[in-house]
């Protein structure tokens, strides 16, 4: 299986290496005057990010995969749509066609109309729309069958770790934007609305990481949780600089996007060459009794204890913004109430073992 998705996306691979590559050596070496290089900058992510697109839409296919397709499934249009016998590969790319449609809007307000409010604008309902394509394409993501327990552990870890992601997203970046508002009631929607969905971002990591694939979902897994990552931190250190008046357009930061979009359209490909009756036969196959979880999963939502710790620590004795503080509090205590539930929960499990 790895060498088959190995030889499927060598050229694919390829392709995003160069890409990639060029966009940075135009970011370092600056070789437009100053005055398009914001355009340029535009201009590539947009080219790439479509680039993705393109990898991520079933038409760039091999014909030995379309065939196969066109064997397995019934009717035709259905084959040829989603060869892979599932929908995620589309689901992916409708989360690059809304980025890419975004990018569009936002290159031709601000270097061809030249407007003098960017913000908020059509531009980020293509930016904010992609997120919830990609949430629904993790979700529906092939996974092995667990027992009840099981799954009652994935979501204490899963509501654990999220409550300390968002805790410390609050003091940083989700409150004080909030705190700031716009100068409208929808610039205060929308700018909300990008520090959320950084957060849906981050859900979307986790649940890559505490679910159950089959084996054979391993090579996309790893891709698509490389594309999040790249898109998370990305975002997050955006929505940090975004927040502070230090952003500039033209910065190695306009890496990030490319770089993850890309990405999200080589696990896409990847989908495509591993169709979902495979998987799923795979997961029967692998379907357990008794979930053991992994020690590093097991620990997950322990690994939040010293940052909400530390920024306690760092609150009392500094002090701040009543208005961030008691969220911070807040969501320490929610951080702190939900780790003993699940600690709870283990030994009243173990217990009946």
């Amino acid at each position: 299986m790895y060498r088959t998705v190995a030889r499927a996306l060598w050229k694919p691979l390829s392709l995003l290496l160069v890409g990639i590559g060029l966009f940075l050596a135009y970011l370092l070496l600056k070789p437009v005057p100053p005055a398009h290089l914001i355009f340029g900058d535009n201009l590539l992510q947009g080219a790439l990010e479509a680039v993705g697109l393109l990898l991520a839409l079933p038409i760039l296919l091999p014909a030995g995969t379309r065939e196969q397709a066109e064997a397995r499934a019934s009717p035709r249009w259905l084959a040829w749509w989603a060869p892979s016998g599932s929908i995620v590969p589309l689901l992916l790319a409708c989360t690059l066609l809304s980025y890419v449609i975004g990018q569009i809007l936002w290159t031709l307000n601000e270097d061809v109309l030249h407007l003098a409010v960017l913000f908020p604008s059509w531009a980020d309902a293509g930016f904010l729309g992609s997120y919830p394509f990609a949430l629904l394409a993790i979700l529906l993501l092939p996974q092995q069958r667990l027992l009840l327990t099981s799954r009652t552990r994935i979501a204490f870890d899963t509501v654990i770790t999220m409550t300390g992601v968002v805790t410390l997203s609050w003091y940083f970046v989700l409150g004080p934007t909030i705190q700031q508002g716009a100068d409208s009631v929808l610039g205060q929607l929308v700018g909300t609305a990008y520090p959320l969905s950084t957060l849906v971002l981050s859900f979307c990591l986790l649940l890559l990481v505490v679910r159950s694939n089959a084996p054979a979902m391993r090579p996309v897994i790893f891709l698509l949780f490389l594309a999040f990552a790249v898109i998370t931190i990305t975002d997050t250190i955006y929505d940090y600089q975004e927040l502070h008046g230090l952003y500039m357009t033209g910065s190695l930061l306009d890496l990030g996007w490319p770089l993850g979009y890309l990405l999200l359209g080589l696990a896409a490909r990847a989908l495509y060459v591993l169709p979902e009756s495979q998987v799923a036969a795979r997961a029967e196959e692998c379907e357990r009794t008794a979930e053991q979880p992994r020690l590093w999963q097991t620990l997950l939502p322990y690994a939040w204890v010293l940052p909400v710790g530390l920024l306690l620590l760092f609150i009392w004795r500094r002090g701040g913004d009543p208005f961030l503080v008691t969220g911070v509090v807040v969501g320490a205590y929610k951080y702190r109430f939900f780790r003993k539930g699940g600690e709870k929960g283990a030994e009243r499990h173990l217990d009946l073992l």
